[in-house]
């Protein structure tokens, strides 16, 4: 079998098996492009570490494309199609320069203040929308694109309980949501009535001004805005700059670091996060847990609780 034929059989097996599969095809195409349309039996171990390894300094990418090979030739090795995979093991390993910022309570507080200056006949996001865009992502740890397909019969604020439809991973799941939250979503709800949105209770619930479903790369610039106006920056010599997402990151981490003083099990209360967030596995989520220096302050406290020699208690 030659290879590009062999590419476009595992990537049609994929996606009848229901995955959008769309970046291991663009990767496994470019590999394709690269050798040629040859025999599989021609590829041999160089030509997979040169197409991995790439040009100019090595990237995280360069783990990426490992992974999309790894999953093709095993493919073809349980066909029968190679013996066995001409793809060295075990993969690379990047040091990850990227860390997810960590907003501190001050900063969410700047943020949702920031968001009463947005008003300006260049943007068609409202400043009540931008704020509880805000709440929810912080309040929910949710994707922005989950929350910007949210419909108003997603949105159960008697329940307080948030539809979540076939996000990433095609999983679905219900969010629970605090007091607080749903009492800004039932204002948000209230304030846009008035636009009578065509598909009712099947609209989205977040719209522009004109009733148009807000877009993410509205709500991106949106936030770039209010970051700036509320001073919220990196130092000039770090590459990436806080980013909305990062909202996620910190409900994540805020939320470790409640459970730390609570004096909660944090191996049974970590899955449950992971299913909150919509993540497949607990590893998922152990990315989004970075260590602030509250998170540190708060795990060294319990260390030397659990550490303090049994003579010091005076209960013991």
């Amino acid at each position: 079998m030659r290879l590009l034929s062999a590419i476009e059989n595992y990537v049609a097996l994929k996606r009848t098996l229901g995955a959008v599969f769309s970046v291991d095809a663009r990767i496994l195409r470019s590999f394709s492009r690269a050798l040629g349309d040859v025999s599989l039996q021609a590829i041999t171990s160089e030509d997979c570490r040169k197409f991995c390894r790439g040009k100019g300094l090595p990237t995280r990418f360069w783990e990426r494309k490992h992974e999309s090979l790894r999953g093709f030739f095993r493919y073809l090795v349980g066909r029968g199609y190679l013996a066995r995979s001409p793809l060295r093991e075990p993969p690379p390993r990047i040091e990850r320069s990227f860390h997810p910022y960590i907003y501190s309570h001050d900063e969410l507080r700047r943020l949702l203040e920031a968001t009463s200056q947005e008003r300006s006949r260049h943007t068609l996001l409202e400043p009540e929308t931008l704020r509880t865009l805000i709440l929810l992502l912080y309040g929910t740890g949710l994707r922005a694109g989950e929350a910007l397909r949210l419909r108003s019969c997603d949105v159960n604020l008697q329940d307080r309980v948030l539809s979540v439809w076939n996000t990433k991973f095609f999983k679905s799941r219900l969010v629970p949501i605090g007091a607080s939250l749903t009492a800004a979503l039932a204002r948000y709800a209230e304030g846009r009535q008035p636009l009578r949105p065509p598909d009712g209770h099947l609209s989205r619930l977040f719209t522009t001004r004109t009733g148009m479903a807000v877009r993410l790369g509205q709500i991106e610039a949106g936030f770039v805005r209010l970051r700036e106006r509320a001073g919220i920056r990196r130092p000039p010599t770090d590459r990436w700059q806080p980013r909305l997402h990062d909202l996620r990151a910190t409900f994540a981490v805020h939320r470790l670091v409640a459970w730390y003083r609570e004096g909660a099990d944090l191996q049974t209360r970590l899955p449950l996060l992971a299913t909150y967030l919509g993540h497949i596995n607990v590893s998922g989520t152990q990315a989004y847990l970075t260590m602030t220096h509250e998170l540190l302050a708060e795990a060294s406290r319990r260390f030397e609780r659990y550490a303090r020699p049994a003579e010091e208690d005076p209960d013991a």
